[in-house]
């Protein structure tokens, strides 16, 4: 029973350090920005980066730069009415979790365990709303034509099927006005949703950290110009 017992502290012990060693090292590489793309003028690609408190989701004009979202993630994808809409929000995530937490009250260890440990598929959250400008937790931003397009192929290439035929996965949305596609990649520890959020940032142009797995981090770079 001794031996079980100590076992069970010296396991505690290495998941706290553990913990403790991720921790330290995404502060460490947060306060490191990356190199980015110059941004040219004019600067008249306008969109936005909102925090939720945990997840940065990039929330871009339905139409404009040169895209139509409707003709990637059709209405017909989404239980309400989305034909009016003037923005739509991007984030990125595990499959699973997304299709089982739809509020932080709803977490469960077997999801967020899939999902940290690349045992999850992922997916493309898409949200069509109005423009959020004004809202404490998001931030304006602006790009030129070229750091747009490059936004464009990132997103694009996330998606697991070619531009216009993307595939939506039968998973209940948060709302009538969301829904979920088929992406690449795995989540994990260290592909998180703001690493993909950052990541997207930084094709804009925006310079970002090395490496930011909290939305804190994506958020507290975009507080610069």
């Amino acid at each position: 029973m001794r031996s079980f017992w100590r076992r069970g502290r010296w396991a505690g012990g290495a998941l706290i350090a553990l913990g403790l060693t991720y921790f330290l090292m995404a502060m460490l590489l947060g306060m490191i920005p990356g190199r980015a793309a110059a941004i040219g003028e004019p600067t008249d690609y306008h969109f936005y980066a909102c925090d939720n408190g945990v997840h940065v989701d990039i929330i871009l004009p339905a139409v404009g730069g040169g895209r139509d979202w409707f003709g990637i993630f059709p209405p017909r994808d989404f239980a309400g009415d989305v034909t009016g809409a003037s923005h739509l929000a991007l984030g990125w995530g595990a499959k699973a979790f997304f299709a089982t937490t739809k509020e932080w009250r709803d977490i469960r260890p077997g999801p967020v365990l899939r999902a940290l440990f690349w045992r999850d598929s992922s997916v493309v959250h898409v949200t069509y709303h109005g423009d959020p400008q004004g809202l404490p937790n998001c931030r304006a931003l602006a790009t030129d034509q070229a750091g747009a397009d490059a936004m464009f192929r990132y997103i694009d290439d996330s998606l697991d099927r070619p531009v216009g035929q993307a595939w939506r996965e039968l998973l209940p949305g948060y709302w009538p006005s969301d829904a979920f596609y088929a992406a690449m990649g795995r989540y994990s520890l260290f592909r998180t949703c703001n690493v993909w959020s950052a990541e997207l940032l930084r094709e804009s142009g925006r310079k970002m950290a090395l490496w930011s797995p909290f939305s804190f981090q994506v958020m507290g770079l975009l507080a610069s110009p």
